[in-house]
This record gives C-alpha cells, sequence and structure tokens, in this order.
C-alpha cells in the first residue's frame, strides 16, 4: 500500500522539478537571450544538478522547444475561444483582444522573448514559428469583422482595413507592456481605447425612413 502512495507524490516532486526548470530558462532566456543563457546558469538557478535537466529535456534545445510549446498551446487557446460563441461581433472581438492581452500581462517573460527572436537575429535557438501567430491572430479579428459587416452589425466597409485599425491599437499596447520604462496601458484601458474604435464600426440605427 505504501508504495501506492508514493507514485502520485513523487509523480508531484517531478512535475514541480520540471516546472521550475522551465520558468528558471524562461526568466533567463528573457533577460540574457537565448544564445548567451547557459545550462550552469539555469540549473544554479533552480538548485539542481545537469542530470536532472537533461533527464526532463535531453539539452538547452529540448527545453527552450518545451517552452515555446507550452506557451504557445495558450496562445491557441485564447485564439480558438472566439469560435464556439454567440455573442455579438463587438463582444467577440473585445474577448478575443482581451483574452491574448491577458497572457502577454501574465506571460511577460516569454513575450519578450518571442518579440526579441522575432524582430530580432534567432540568436542560434531552435525554429519556432512564431509568424503563425500574428497571422492566426490577424486572421481571428478580421474573421470577426466581415461576420459582423455580414450581419449589419457593422458598417460596410473593408475587413482588412479594419483589421489593421485593432491590430495597431493592440500591437502597440502589447509592446508597451513588456517595456518597464514607462507607463502601460492595462486591460481596462485597451477596453476603453476598443469600444472607441468599435463604436465606428457600428452600423447606426436605422431610421423609420430607411427601406
Amino acid at each position: 500500500m505504501a508504495g501506492k502512495k508514493e507514485k502520485p507524490v513523487k509523480k508531484n516532486m517531478e512535475s514541480e522539478s520540471r516546472q521550475k526548470i522551465l520558468d528558471a530558462a524562461l526568466e533567463l532566456f528573457a533577460q540574457k537571450g537565448y544564445a548567451t543563457t547557459t545550462i550552469r546558469e539555469i540549473i544554479d538557478a533552480v538548485g539542481i544538478t545537469a542530470p536532472s535537466l537533461y533527464y526532463y529535456f535531453g539539452n538547452k534545445e529540448g527545453l527552450y522547444m518545451e517552452l515555446m510549446r507550452t506557451h504557445c498551446a495558450m496562445i491557441d487557446s485564447a485564439l480558438a475561444s472566439h469560435l464556439h460563441t454567440s455573442e455579438s461581433a463587438k463582444r467577440r472581438l473585445k474577448d478575443l483582444v482581451d483574452k491574448i492581452f491577458f497572457h502577454v500581462i501574465n506571460d511577460k517573460d516569454f513575450f519578450r522573448l518571442m518579440f526579441t527572436i522575432y524582430y530580432g537575429p534567432s540568436q542560434g535557438s531552435p525554429y519556432c514559428d512564431f509568424i503563425s501567430y500574428h497571422v492566426k491572430f490577424h486572421a481571428a479579428i478580421k474573421k470577426i469583422i466581415g461576420e459582423g459587416i455580414a450581419s449589419r452589425e457593422f458598417q460596410p466597409g473593408n475587413p482588412g482595413h479594419m483589421t489593421w485599425v485593432i491590430r495597431g491599437v493592440v500591437q502597440l499596447a502589447m509592446e508597451e507592456q513588456i517595456k518597464d520604462d514607462r507607463k502601460k496601458i492595462d486591460r481596462q484601458g485597451l477596453q476603453k481605447i476598443l469600444d472607441l474604435i468599435l463604436e465606428r464600426f457600428e452600423r447606426a440605427p436605422s431610421t423609420s425612413c430607411e427601406k
């Protein structure tokens, strides 16, 4: 019986150790860059030996790719959330942006690393298709706007141009969040800005003179 009780405890301890390694590596990668962060720095930050890291992840490349898979899965989940709802286009847009922005606020080290590698040199890191996430986010916004126009919730317009208006504001808010040198746009502030934009997108109420 004692052996059966020990297995869940061991599994939980391994899960905690694994997560500590991931958290320490992400912080170091975000602060120093992938190339200059060493295995020694990671294991010293966690207080483990190198074999423990190799046991869980194989090597630094495996550790990095596990970080990418874990954090990118969160973005995928947020992007998929707008597909299965009957809410208005405005509500769906605001919810989608808020979910993505929530991840940025609570996962700053990952987004710092993502933006650094996306906009700069790869630092020798394994390839991760960050471009696809920009494309997916853009496509999700454009889809909702198109559906809003089709349902007559939004006025006629070019969905692509309208999408860039939203993307520009959100991108700026994201970049402000991952910097530490200025006042940031918070979730509430971003939602208020979206309200101002979407008010211009919305179709004016019909009048009795309209056919």
